[in-house]
């Protein structure tokens, strides 16, 4: 692991973003931080991409810090790296964000002014490309599945003193202070990505902190690529071997599970045919026994090599 930048105490509030091969999102989203909210330490944690992420960073921003993990730690692990790098750095607020976000001038301002009050917020989250458009605006827990998904924007709730309290919030953008990262904890990186947030917000809430969606705040988000074509395999496998664990770890029984699995995974396979039909069922039948043997961290090097081969 290499770092450069930041190394003393002076820091107050640290946006964490993380990257994974993706270059142009990144410097986008490093340069909406810098030229839109200065006062906040930029960190940029890099799970060892090879398309010269941190390079580029460093060549444009050389005030901007900078981490290589070395490896794919997933969305969990590598966020770990950064909240670790910055507590310890003496923050006193620390976000985590997306890489593939453009965030506007006053929005992290806003966010740790809210965080402030002893909260963990998100900002509403709109799809980069129909910035009108809400993707992220508040969060709910389907206990019948035990199951985290999206409000639909014609139901969320209201706002009080501009704050929408929420059952989940995005991983996409969370903030709070140092105080609220270090008692409820870090991500669990058994998700390495997927539901990792949803996980870390329940355990929050059963820590006794509030969670709440900052209303007038709104942000870009591109909406991840990451598992389409040649990569669904392994987004299939990380959804429901994590969905899985995450039920068991908010209390689900063993039929709540299976609705999970029914509904949410295998009823997929209704839309697929032949071959790839079969290629999936084979990835949710791997999903599940790693669940049951336990085996989480990445996707086995057996199937993202198969994955590959599949594309």
């Amino acid at each position: 692991m290499s770092v450069s930048g930041a190394t003393d105490g002076s820091l107050l509030h640290v946006v964490v973003v993380l990257s994974w091969n993706g270059r142009d999102d990144t410097l986008g989203c490093v340069g909406s931080l810098v030229n839109g909210s200065p006062e906040v330490t930029v960190l940029v944690v890099d799970n060892g991409s090879s398309d010269g992420t941190l390079e580029a960073v460093r060549s444009a921003w050389p005030s901007v810090s900078t981490l290589q993990t070395g490896t794919n730690l997933g969305f969990s692990g590598g966020m770990n790296r950064g909240i670790r790098w910055a507590l310890d750095r003496g923050a006193s607020c620390v976000t985590v964000l997306n890489n593939d976000t453009v965030i506007p001038e006053g929005a992290m301002r806003a966010l740790r002014e809210a965080a402030a009050r002893g909260l963990a917020v998100s900002p509403e989250v709109m799809y980069r490309d129909s910035p009108h458009e809400i993707w992220f605006g508040e969060g709910v827990i389907d206990r019948e599945l035990g199951f985290p998904h999206h409000v639909a924007p014609v139901n969320l709730g209201s706002c009080q003193a501009g704050l929408r309290p929420s059952a989940v919030l995005s991983g996409c953008c969370v903030t709070a202070s140092a105080a609220v990262w270090r008692h409820v904890g870090l991500f669990d990186e058994r998700f390495f990505l997927d539901f990792e947030d949803s996980e870390w917000s329940v355990r929050a809430v059963a820590r006794g902190v509030g969670l709440a969606v900052v209303c007038d705040v709104r942000i870009l988000h591109a909406v991840s690529a990451s598992f389409r074509g040649a990569a669904a395999p392994l987004g299939t496998f990380y959804y429901v071997r994590n969905g899985l664990l995450f039920n068991r770890l908010i209390g689900g029984n063993i039929p709540s599970r299976w609705r999970f699995l029914r509904r949410r995974g295998v009823s997929g396979l209704r839309d697929r045919s032949g071959r790839d039909r079969i290629r999936m069922a084979a990835v949710i039948g791997w999903a599940v026994a790693a669940y049951l043997a336990r085996s989480f961290g990445p996707a086995p090097r057996s199937l993202q090599r198969m994955a590959a081969r599949w594309g």
